[in-house]
């Protein structure tokens, strides 16, 4: 494993500092994986090398970051038994044949790009909407699944239909021509979850999805 560099150990304690400022603790290696990412997209996006692009991260991008962080969580309830949580979407059976599909998908090309977390995490999630399915007590053609179910899975799906667009590997069966259609799809199938999440339903406080110190 490469070593890191003092910049990076310095720059992801400053990160976690902001971090444990509004309660919440992340190991320093997956911070420290976050900030090599985020330097490196900097400085491909900038045309700069990564040593200029550090001059980027201040105290103040590294308050948004973290910010970002912790509503990420707060919308994704993480380390929490989705099949616990209160189910306040009503999922239409087209809707979660979709997702399916897409998470299939997700998980087929981040095997293909060789990330060994996405598959894991978009086979978690079907296996979910499989076992809500099943013990779904209501009248179809509706299913009710929690709103961090929705929350997780489009970003899985909208990382993917970025990566797709951005030239990543694909699945030996499917070719280059299927790329631009593939990527509209995968957005497509993002943007109806996010559809299904009211924007008058805001959670503040405490409880599960609240962000300590959140005043929005």
């Amino acid at each position: 494993m490469p070593r890191r560099s003092s910049w990076t150990s310095t720059t992801a304690a400053a990160l976690g500092g902001e971090l444990a400022r509004i309660g919440l603790t992340v190991p320093a290696d997956q911070l420290e994986d976050l900030l090599t990412d985020r330097l490196t997209a900097v400085a491909e996006r900038m045309h700069i090398t990564e040593r200029t692009a550090r001059q980027y991260f201040d105290h103040d991008t590294l308050h948004a970051l973290a910010r970002e962080m912790a509503l990420s969580i707060k919308e994704e309830a993480p380390g929490a038994d989705l099949l616990t949580l209160p189910r306040t979407i009503a999922m239409p059976l087209l809707t979660l044949g979709a997702t399916i599909a897409a998470l299939v998908e997700v998980a087929a090309l981040a095997g293909a790009d060789k990330d060994p977390d996405e598959p894991v995490a978009a086979m978690a999630l079907i296996s979910t909407l499989g076992v809500l399915t099943r013990d779904h007590d209501g009248d179809l053609p509706t299913v009710w699944v929690p709103e961090p179910l929705l929350m997780r899975a489009a970003r899985l799906i909208e990382n993917t239909a970025d990566l797709v667009h951005y030239g990543c590997p694909l699945p030996p069966d499917v070719t280059e021509d299927v790329r631009p259609h593939l990527q509209r799809a995968l957005s497509d199938d993002a943007a109806r979850l996010r559809a299904l999440i009211s924007d008058t339903v805001r959670r503040s406080g405490s409880g599960l999805w609240a962000v300590p110190g959140d005043r929005s």
